[in-house]
C-alpha cells in the first residue's frame, strides 16, 4: 500500500445519522476523520444551506424545493430523514453553511470539502453562487476545498479566492483527464466504480485522488495501491477500524 490514506466522511457519518447535519458532522469529528464532505444548495434568496437534493422530501419529509423557499423558511425545517430514522432525530435542523463552517473551523487540520451541486446553477450564476459560498465559509480558511462536477464553478472559485478546488469527474476517460490537466485542481474526485479495472496506477498530476463510495478495507487497499490518497465513506469510523485491523494482520504476517 502507498502511504496511509486519509478518510473523508461523506455527508458526515451518513450511514447512521441524518446526512449533512451537524449531528452527522459531530460524529465524523469524533471518529477522527481527516476530512468531511458536505453538499450545497441555495435558497431562493441566495443563502447556502447544507443539503444534497434540491427537493426537501427525502431529508425533511416536506414537499417542495429548496430553491423556491427563503432561508427563514428553511430554518424552520428538520433534516431528520424521517423515512429512514423515524422520530429518532426529530428537531435536527437543516443547517445553513455558515453554522456548519463555524463548528468545523474549530477542528484543527480537518479538510472541509464543500460540493456545490449542479442544480444550483439552474437558478443562480456560478460567480454569484461561489461568492455566497465563500462568504458563508470564510472562517474555514485553508481547511476549505470547493468541489463540483461543474468546471465553471471551479473557475469562478479560482477567480474570487485563493482556495483549493476539486473536480468531481462525471465519467472517467482520456477526455476527462485531459480536461483535468487544463483545470489543474488540487483534488480529483471519482466514483470508484468508474475507474477502469485494467489500469494499475491512476494518472498523476497536480491533484490528489479522492475516491468514493468506499466501505471495506480490501477495496481501500486496492485503491491506495493505484495511487488514491483520500477515501470517501458514509461509514468512516468502521472503514478506519477495518483498515487498522488489516494493517495489523499484514504486519504480523
Amino acid at each position: 500500500m502507498d502511504e496511509q490514506p486519509r478518510i473523508i466522511a461523506h455527508r458526515g457519518v451518513a450511514r447512521t445519522y441524518p446526512e449533512n447535519t451537524l449531528a452527522a458532522f459531530e460524529a465524523a469529528v469524533a471518529a477522527g476523520v481527516d476530512g468531511v464532505e458536505l453538499d450545497i444548495q441555495l435558497t431562493a434568496d441566495g443563502v447556502p444551506v447544507v443539503l444534497h437534493d434540491p427537493s426537501l422530501q427525502r431529508t425533511t419529509g416536506v414537499d417542495g424545493d429548496v430553491n423556491r423557499l427563503k432561508a427563514t423558511d428553511i430554518d424552520a425545517l428538520s433534516a431528520s430523514e424521517p423515512a429512514r430514522f423515524g422520530e429518532r432525530f426529530r428537531g435536527e435542523p437543516l443547517p445553513r453553511l455558515n453554522r456548519v463552517a463555524e463548528r468545523l473551523s474549530a477542528v484543527p487540520g480537518l479538510r472541509v470539502f464543500i460540493e456545490i451541486k449542479p442544480e444550483v446553477l439552474r437558478h443562480h450564476s456560478a460567480p454569484a453562487t461561489v461568492q455566497a459560498v465563500l462568504a458563508a465559509s470564510d472562517g474555514l480558511g485553508d481547511q476549505r476545498v470547493i468541489i463540483s462536477f461543474r468546471d465553471d464553478v471551479l473557475q469562478a472559485t479560482r477567480s474570487q479566492a485563493r482556495t483549493a478546488v476539486g473536480w468531481v469527474l462525471p465519467r472517467y476517460g482520456a477526455a476527462a483527464i485531459e480536461r483535468a490537466r487544463a483545470l489543474t485542481p488540487e483534488f480529483l474526485f471519482c466514483d470508484h466504480k468508474l475507474l477502469p479495472a485494467s489500469m494499475a496506477r491512476l494518472p498523476e498530476g497536480p491533484w490528489a485522488w479522492a475516491v468514493y463510495e468506499v466501505d471495506d478495507a480490501s477495496l481501500a487497499d486496492r485503491l491506495c495501491q493505484r495511487g488514491v490518497g483520500w477515501l470517501e465513506s458514509m461509514c468512516p469510523g468502521e472503514l478506519k477500524a477495518a483498515m487498522s485491523r488489516t494493517d495489523g494482520q499484514r504486519d504480523r504476517g
